[in-house]
């Protein structure tokens, strides 16, 4: 059974801790504590240590903006992995490879007295954040209340790809299918309904700074939630708005 070395990226300090490793060969095992910056290691196993903080450099460098909290697990090299000191290493993509779930991470050595050397790392980087399920079971058809969702945590590298994490992102949305509940709720299961219709009286909303602005008007076009329409006011002058799901359009200044 293959053990893994877990690191946490959560607020990007680095919790390589007070460790022990015990490397064998064929096998690896590591054991962490993320109390305190340093690690402490039996001799010979200083490089290893070096490659593993080179890994999550990286991969912090590489994941801000990601919807959740990253944590890292890294398999510990083999004990027979020998690789010349190195002043300064760096971490690098190995192509066609993505930092999401499971994947291999490049390290090279750029500042050496020896020959240059560079080797993979597997990891599976896991991003822990919310998710959009159903609530309850949800008819083909229905529109999407807030009551018929909830949010749920969990690995987001396991789920598909596309899953909802804003609650925003139903806005305007409908059921394409029949939905049971708890189903992880994605874009290809939702279709977008107009919420506003052309020739329709709508509630115009003129916002700039410190002052508010309603009228109402005739929609030019059919529109969704999030698409621009205009919208022709009783002086007859066309105004350009937001189509939100409320039916309403929003101008901004």
């Amino acid at each position: 059974m293959k053990n893994w070395l877990r690191l946490s990226a959560m607020g990007w300090g680095l919790l390589l801790a007070t460790s022990h490793i015990a490397l064998a060969a064929g096998d690896a095992h590591v054991t962490m504590a993320a109390s305190q910056p340093r690690m402490s290691l039996p001799a010979g196993s200083e490089l290893h240590a070096r490659i593993y903080q080179t890994v999550l450099q990286y991969v912090q460098s590489q994941t801000q903006g990601y919807p959740g909290k990253v944590n890292i697990e890294i398999q510990p090299l083999d004990s027979r992995v020998h690789v010349s000191a190195c002043e300064l290493m760096e971490g690098f993509a190995v192509q066609g490879a993505r930092l999401w779930g499971k994947t291999h991470i490049g390290v090279r050595c750029v500042q050496t007295l020896a020959k240059p050397w560079s080797l993979y790392v597997q990891a599976d980087v896991q991003v822990w954040g919310d998710y959009a399920v159903t609530a309850l079971p949800v008819g083909q058809g229905s529109m999407l209340q807030t009551t018929d969702v909830v949010m749920q945590s969990g690995d987001l590298t396991k789920l598909p790809a596309g899953i909802i994490t804003d609650l925003t992102m139903l806005d305007g949305k409908q059921a394409a299918l029949n939905m049971p509940l708890g189903t992880v709720l994605r874009p290809e299961l939702l279709k977008s309904v107009p919420v506003v219709l052309q020739g329709q009286t709508v509630r115009l909303n003129s916002t700039g700074q410190g002052f508010v602005i309603t009228a109402d008007g005739t929609a030019m076009q059919t529109a969704k939630a999030g698409q621009v329409v205009d919208v022709k006011v009783s002086s007859g002058q066309i105004i350009k708005g937001v189509a939100q799901a409320s039916g309403h359009v929003e101008v901004r200044f």
